[in-house]
């Protein structure tokens, strides 16, 4: 009697040992929660199953991106350098633009036409101040002075002409800016589109005018921005490519620039 009771033990125990490894028992699982917390992806149990172990050399959490904006105050709330972080910024760059100056029928020829540029604004990003992690869409105001290749009109036959010329154009211009970040990226591309106003000397006629100004850029956070623009004014046009950068990047340039053009009398 004994010997079977011995038995019967041992063969309750295999069996109840067969069941456990078959469907193990979760420890820390919610009632009602049918999720397995270990095992194999395909429901598998057993040491050949397992998820590979973390391995010991690697971070316990992954370092996090810095999320601050470079040169900013206020976790971004105010900038010196536009960046995609940026709740609001400080625009101040310098640069320089080639292209083509295409006055009226009768005022003389197209002309080939330079200048150097001062630009700078201030920028905001709305959405962002009310409340949103980030936005693409920032509106600002911003204003620029340039001074360019002067100015040649023919007025007259072949037989009977007038020429006359200027030695230089100032421009004075001030517009409203729309930008769209096409990236997350603290220095990434961004698109802005400006539209204003113009004030400037026409042509050779000494008298200063106002006109309208358009310009669309493509920059590279607050570094740099390949634009092209264009100033319409009575009987004058100008059409303009160029690039400017920040004022950091771009000062030593300008200065050096400037004084070559005071060396030679252009100022």
């Amino acid at each position: 009697m004994r010997l079977n009771s011995t038995r019967s033990l041992a063969l309750a125990t295999a069996l109840a040992g067969a069941a456990v490894w078959a469907n193990p028992v979760v420890a820390d699982a919610k009632p009602g929660d049918k999720t397995r917390t270990f095992g194999g992806k395909n429901g598998e149990y057993g040491p050949f199953f397992e998820d590979e172990a973390a391995s010991d050399t690697a971070h316990a959490s992954k370092l996090e991106k810095r999320k601050t904006p470079l040169l900013s105050v206020g976790q971004g709330a105010f900038c010196f350098l536009d960046g995609g972080r940026c709740k609001a910024s400080l625009l101040i760059s310098a640069g320089v633009g080639a292209g083509l100056r295409v006055p009226a029928s009768d005022a003389g020829p197209d002309m080939p036409y330079s200048q150097f540029n001062v630009h700078g604004g201030f920028v905001v990003r709305p959405f962002m101040w009310a409340g949103r992690d980030w936005h693409p869409w920032g509106l600002g105001v911003v204003a620029s002075w340039s001074r360019g290749t002067g100015s040649v009109t023919v007025v007259g036959d072949a037989m009977n002409q007038d020429v006359s010329s200027s030695q230089r154009t100032d421009a004075t211009r001030l517009g409203l800016l729309n930008q769209f970040w096409l990236t997350k990226k603290a220095h990434g591309l961004h698109l802005d589109i400006t539209l204003g106003t113009v004030r400037s000397e026409v042509l050779t006629s000494g008298y200063k005018l106002w006109g309208t100004h358009a310009e669309v850029g493509f920059g590279v956070g607050g570094w740099a921005t390949l634009f092209a623009g264009a100033d319409f004014l009575d009987r004058d046009t100008r059409l303009v490519l160029g690039l400017r950068a920040h004022g950091i990047l771009s000062g030593p340039i300008i200065a050096l620039a400037l004084a070559g053009m005071a060396i030679g009398g252009a100022l």
